[in-house]
């Protein structure tokens, strides 16, 4: 038995994603499509290890402790790019998508029912290969399942960790192929983009980062700290029966310090924080998939599987025909449509990572990398929690 854990699942996760990069550069199928490098390089491993245990006597055990501190560290840098500012410059737009962020959530689950009971299956599935897991990806599912587990719902934390799993590969598939269309029969180019709302990270390989030791551990401190209080936070609301992913309090504390800095006149290094926080999203992305059993799910899925192929076909003629007008019809609606594919499958960073591939392939989009984080950490949990609630009070899951 070997246990993979700390920084030698963080060796693992580097040499899983430069072996991604290594591999989509010189494969076109994939450069063409955009996947990215996380995704390549973390499903390459999962199904070489899987091979490599099923023909020995090897076990790994993964211990994930740095993976989801890490998926903390990247929502605590979001947060601390979220200004009120920012919010008034994404302006219509973010107010809109508001609303259909909420239609969508509601068609997502009436999708997941409707497709378990056309195969026998339990209602429930429904809803944890719905919002549970598609958009609000393995932390939901996590939070959820334990929930339901308690409600009488055995197995639900399984059955939504596999729909999640599932979820995050089809939403690093399929986003880039959504936005290669969108761009193609719309003659989009990066010169329609919106330069003047928030900031666009630039590539891992032309970025150049300037800051001191002080800058450096000013940063540190933030985050340890929203770390810290917002879990803190979150036992008590979940001792009180509010359920929610450990890094939405994180969230909304690291937004809530920025803007009083911001009225204190105190200024946070953005550069080593969009270093910082892509890195992490990165490697999140990466650890999860390179972990997978995938002889696991294949003896166990094959519900979840149904379930989410139709919730893959729903989204992306949902992003293509309604998420790209009501995002302007332009380039950024485009990347937010990409982007948009992501979270609603496989949570907020691999929205974010979509955005990321396709800005280094077609130009930055800073309205993109506003709205979606907004879209899929803010609206989607917030909404997400109360829509899941109206859910569960129908008849069908008191029969």
């Amino acid at each position: 038995m070997v246990s993979v854990s700390g920084f030698a699942l963080l060796l693992a996760a580097i040499l899983a994603y430069q072996l991604g990069r290594w591999t989509t550069s010189r494969v076109s199928v994939l450069n063409q499509y955009h996947i990215p490098a996380p995704v390549t390089g973390g499903l390459i491993v999962s199904i070489l290890l899987g091979f490599y245990q099923y023909f020995s006597d090897l076990k790994i055990v993964w211990g994930f402790e740095l993976r989801d501190h890490l998926l903390l560290i990247f929502f605590c840098t979001i947060g601390l790019n979220v200004r009120l500012r920012l919010l008034v410059s994404g302006g219509k737009t973010l107010s809109f998508l508001f609303f259909i962020i909420a239609l969508f959530l509601i068609l997502q689950n009436a999708v997941g029912i409707l497709t378990t009971l056309a195969i026998g299956d339990e209602p429930i599935h429904g809803l944890l290969a719905g919002s549970i897991s598609m958009a609000g990806g393995h932390g939901t599912a996590i939070s959820w399942g334990y929930f339901l587990e308690t409600e009488g719902y055995s197995d639900a934390t399984q059955f939504g960790l596999v729909a999640a799993t599932m979820g995050l590969i089809m939403g690093g598939l399929l986003g880039g192929p959504v936005a290669r269309k969108l761009i193609t029969d719309n003659n989009l180019d990066h010169t329609q983009a919106d330069l003047n709302v928030g900031s666009t990270p630039e590539t891992f390989e032309t970025r150049e980062v300037s800051f001191c030791m002080q800058q450096f551990l000013q940063v540190i401190l933030v985050i340890c700290l929203c770390i810290i209080v917002g879990k803190w936070l979150n036992q008590h609301l979940r001792d009180s029966g509010v359920v929610m992913p450990d890094y939405l309090p994180v969230l909304m504390l690291a937004i809530i310090i920025v803007n009083l800095s911001d009225l204190l006149n105190h200024q946070y290094n953005e550069q080593f924080i969009n270093l910082f926080g892509d890195t992490c999203l990165e490697m999140f992305i990466t650890m999860s998939l390179m972990s997978l059993n995938i002889a696991q799910l294949a003896n166990a899925a094959l519900p979840a599987f149904i379930i989410v192929l139709v919730q893959s076909v729903f989204i992306c003629l949902f992003a293509y025909t309604v998420i790209f007008r009501a995002a302007g019809r332009d380039y950024d609606a485009s990347l937010i449509s990409a982007g948009f594919v992501g979270l609603g499958l496989g949570a907020t960073p691999v929205g974010l990572a979509n955005i990321n591939t396709l800005t280094h392939k077609y130009g930055p989009s800073p309205k993109a990398f506003l709205i979606v984080p907004l879209l899929g950490s803010v609206f989607t949990d917030t909404l997400n929690a109360v829509i899941l609630q109206a859910f569960l009070w129908l008849p069908i899951f008191h029969s």
